[in-house]
């Protein structure tokens, strides 16, 4: 079959971004970098995928996925399986950094290893600064075992006293500096110690009456695919305090991973052995890793570093729409033509702008948005609560389900309701994962409507760090699709009765594959480009292989998760997958369906082409009208398939190569190489010409000689 396993496709994507800490072109602190992304990926992958399936395989033993007909047991032996070699890649890659940055003065020092001078401070420092801090434990039957805090780092020793064994735990509190950075007088050097570092060195310091036998560092992942209940029903307790309550049960859930690291002092088999036995976990749950178990410090050692440096990106600054004036109203603008927005090659401006515009203008009847994920410090919020205080009708639906940013948006709901907006929350049963905002406007032209639908969150920062696109509108035919969208979402209703817009549950996957079919139709004049994050859903699947078997063309753009095999013959053969992992995290969603440029159809919208979007989820994808606007999106995606430095193809095994060791296998020799993120942001730079291009120009001819 053409099926490939969700959970296993998802590893191979982490692999590519650990693979970008092994890429020469990325500067090496950014490598660095991406050993904490992948981390921090991994992370979330075992707490919520590994968790979700923990949790099946004890419920039902018998379901299967419903592409490989992998047991949920078969796929977490097979998650373990895959990870195992993942992290032993990923230690020889950070071992390979660790030397290369200390030959440019950046030295994480062993405290065994100290100078007498270094080694004296050291210790000075650990008796005033840690000591007093230390909250260490022996384990025996008056000081029983410890809940161990999902993702926290724990010291932990053998000890033998008087012929008998111990077991001690010493928790790293958050109020601990993670780095130690001793004295020096020279100021061409960053060197540090890890406090992990410190209280393996010091053990004899802390548990003073007895022998320390062997010592490691661990780290717990939990299962945290908590369900919130979608039939919520209980009239003592508003819906926002009840999933309040339930996050917080978080950390008890069941442990699924175990993470150790011993340094210098090596492996004790004995003492991690007891440890998994106490938290019940096997071997195969166990990780012992080259690299200290949470490399997230590496975000604040950034900050050590000089601010003239080759040892990061060069900065690149959203760059401003050169036909947007900058005194120029944006709600006359959009009357006269669609305005396209591209994150982070320009900036999120013009859509605060409007925002703002809206807020204070007394022509503006109503503003209603959809909000999933905010930045902590929201202008999008303040903006909402301006126009509410100003006497503007203000419904904002926030989803207080969106996985880990729960506390965060029940913060801003309540903010938001302070101010005299309405927070509603969706629909019972669905994640509301949309992006839309609708501005009412009335004058005596009368009742008129402004849209904005994009393919990320209201999120200020992740604009500088997401690659997203939006459309804002002043189309009568989205904007009544929009009224009818919010009006049914506030009722707690679902509908497919949209005109143009494709809105899930209801019928935004029936529509897509009415699309595929219709290119279907056309045989090998047929053409179909999808770029999103992940494509998981049976049906659109079949689709695209039904329409691949008629002769269409079909170029899948997809970072992450693919469950399409390519390559197969006479199933899959017409149908290439990419997926590109750069400097900036892809995330727009783009459907083009045609070849001919007068007769195309291009769609842009939140919902990947995965099972949760298409059927779990209140989505919606939206045509782009606007001729400029959609040759626009055709031709960033034309250069995304021109990639040859930060995409990846897949393979008929299955498996991944980067198009620049294709060529090399195929002797084709790249005078320059072409990653689309940078020329992007090039062309966004060569439209202001006040500033200068960061990124050679020869990258952007060499596109354009091609297109």
């Amino acid at each position: 079959m053409y099926y490939i396993n969700r959970e296993l496709s998802w590893l191979k994507f982490n692999k590519r971004v650990l693979l970008q800490a092994d890429a020469p072109e990325v500067p090496l602190f950014e490598r660095m970098k991406f050993i904490a992304i992948f981390e921090s990926n991994l992370d979330e992958f075992f707490m919520v995928r590994a968790g979700s399936m923990h949790d099946r395989a004890l419920i039902s033993a018998d379901m299967r996925d419903d592409k490989t007909k992998m047991t949920a047991r078969e796929q977490l032996e097979a998650i373990y399986r895959d990870t195992k070699p993942l992290c032993e890649l990923c230690g020889n890659i950070f071992e390979e950094l660790e030397k290369l940055l200390e030959a440019k003065g950046i030295i994480r020092e062993n405290a065994r290893g100290l100078s007498d001078e270094d080694a004296k401070t050291l210790k000075a420092y650990f008796k005033h600064e840690i000591l007093p801090l230390l909250s260490p434990q022996i384990i025996d039957a008056k000081h029983p075992f410890p809940h161990l805090e999902n993702k926290k780092l724990y010291v932990i020793s053998e000890l033998e006293r008087g012929g008998k064994t111990y077991y001690g735990i010493i928790p790293i509190l958050q109020s601990f500096e993670r780095m130690y950075f001793p004295p020096s007088d020279d100021t061409d050097k960053i060197r540090y110690i890890l406090i992990e570092d410190i209280l393996m060195k010091y053990l004899k310091d802390i548990f003073k009456i007895y022998n320390v036998k062997s010592r490691a560092v661990i780290r717990v992942t939990r299962n945290a695919d908590i369900e919130v209940a979608d039939n919520f029903s209980d009239d003592s307790i508003d819906y926002r305090s009840y999933v309040d309550v339930i996050i917080k049960k978080r950390g008890k859930l069941s442990p699924i991973r175990l993470e150790c690291y011993s340094g210098e002092y090596g492996k004790s088999k004995k003492l991690i052995a007891y440890f998994m036995h106490k938290i019940g976990l096997t071997d195969t749950q166990c990780f012992w890793l080259r690299k200290p178990c949470d490399p997230s410090y590496i975000y604040a050692l950034e900050r050590k570093l000089p601010k003239e440096t080759d040892l990061l990106y060069s900065p690149l600054v959203p760059q401003n729409y050169p036909d947007i004036p900058a005194r120029a109203r944006i709600t006359e603008i959009v009357y006269e033509r669609d305005i396209l927005l591209s994150f982070p090659y320009h900036t999120i401006r013009p859509y605060l702008k409007l925002l703002e515009e809206a807020a204070t203008d007394e022509d503006t009847v109503s503003i209603k948005i959809t909000l999933y994920r905010l930045s902590n410090t929201s202008e999008v919020i303040r903006l909402l609560c301006l126009a509410a205080e100003n006497g503007k009708e203000v419904t904002a639906v926030v989803e207080l389900k969106a996985r880990f940013d729960e506390s965060n948006n029940i913060g801003w709901s309540r903010r938001l309701e302070e101010s005299g907006c309405n927070v509603v929350y969706g629909v019972d049963g669905l994640k509301t994962h949309s992006k839309i905002t609708l501005i009412t406007r009335k004058n005596d032209g009368g009742v008129s409507c402004i849209t904005h639908i994009g393919t990320g969150n209201y999120n200020e920062k992740t604009a500088r760090l997401y690659t997203d696109v939006g459309i804002i509108t002043s189309d009568s035919r989205i904007c009544s699709d929009a009224v009818d969208f919010f009006r049914n979402i506030t009722l707690g209703v679902n509908a497919d009765d949209y005109k143009v817009l494709l809105v899930a549950p209801d019928c935004m996957k029936n529509k897509l594959i009415s699309l595929i079919t219709s290119e279907r139709a056309k045989g090998k004049e047929g053409y179909i480009r999808m770029k999103m994050n992940s494509m998981t859903d049976k049906d659109i699947i079949d689709a695209l292989v039904s329409a691949s078997e008629s002769g269409v063309r079909i170029d899948l753009i997809i970072r992450g998760i693919c469950c399409l095999q390519t390559g197969l013959k006479k199933q899959t053969d017409n149908i290439t997958v990419r997926s590109i992992v750069g400097r900036y995290l892809e995330h727009s969603r783009i459907f083009i369906f045609g070849a001919d440029p007068e007769k195309r159809q291009v769609f842009i919208g939140s919902a990947d082409c995965m099972t949760r979007n298409t059927s779990r989820r209140v989505e919606i994808i939206t045509p782009v009208f606007d001729r400029a606007a959609a040759d626009r999106l055709v031709s960033m995606t034309d250069l995304m398939l021109c990639d040859n430095v930060k995409s990846s193809v897949l393979m008929p095994d299955g498996n991944y190569v980067s198009v620049s060791e294709l060529s090399d296998k195929k002797n084709e020799k790249h005078e320059d190489g072409t990653d689309s993120q940078l020329v992007l942001f090039n062309e966004a730079y060569a439209s202001n010409s006040l500033r200068p291009l960061p990124v050679k120009l020869r990258m952007v001819k060499k596109y354009v000689q091609k297109h």
